[in-house]
C-alpha cells in the first residue's frame, strides 16, 4: 500500500482564531496544491496544534475531509529524546494514533525501537481510515494493528 497524503493547512496557523473565509482559504489552497502536485485529493486533515472548533469541522466536512487527532503526543516537536519518544509510543493501544514528525533526528532514531515494541505487543503501524479517522491495520496484516 502507498502512503497517505493529508491536509495540514497551508502555513500552520492557529485556525481556531481565524474567520471562516480564512480557514476555507487555508484548507482549499492546500487541497488544490496537493491535487495539482500529487494527483490525489486528500481525505484526511489534521489541524495544526490539534486545535479544532465547530467552524473548522463544518469547513472540513464541506471539503470532504475527515479530521484526525492524536491519542498520544510523542513531544518530538519539543526536543524530546529518542528514549522519551519510545516511552510515549509504548503507551499506544490498538487503533490509537501517535503524533510524530519527520524532521526531529530523535524521532528517526526512535523508530526501530518503536516498531519492535509494537510487534512484541502484536500491534503494527497502520494507516488512517478516511471513513472513521482511526488507525487500522494494513490489509493482509496478521497483527492486531
Amino acid at each position: 500500500a502507498g502512503l497517505q497524503i493529508g491536509n495540514h493547512s497551508w502555513d500552520h496557523p492557529h485556525l481556531v482564531n481565524m474567520s471562516s473565509s480564512e480557514i476555507q482559504s487555508q484548507l482549499s489552497r492546500t487541497q488544490t496544491a496537493i491535487q495539482n502536485t500529487a494527483g490525489v485529493t486528500p481525505q484526511l486533515f489534521r489541524p495544526p496544534y490539534g486545535e479544532t472548533n465547530g467552524t473548522l469541522k463544518q469547513i472540513e466536512q464541506q471539503l470532504g475531509l475527515t479530521e484526525i487527532i492524536w491519542d498520544v503526543d510523542s513531544n518530538d516537536w519539543n526536543n524530546a529524546s529518542s528514549s522519551a519518544i519510545r516511552q510515549a509510543a509504548s503507551r499506544l493501544t490498538n487503533g490509537q494514533i501517535i503524533l510524530m514528525h519527520d524532521w526531529p533526528s530523535a524521532t528517526v532514531q526512535a523508530l526501530p525501537g518503536i516498531l519492535q515494541d509494537l510487534q512484541s505487543r502484536n500491534l503494527c503501524a497502520g494507516h488512517i481510515s478516511p471513513s472513521t479517522g482511526r488507525a487500522v491495520a494494513p490489509s493482509g496484516s496478521s497483527t492486531g494493528g
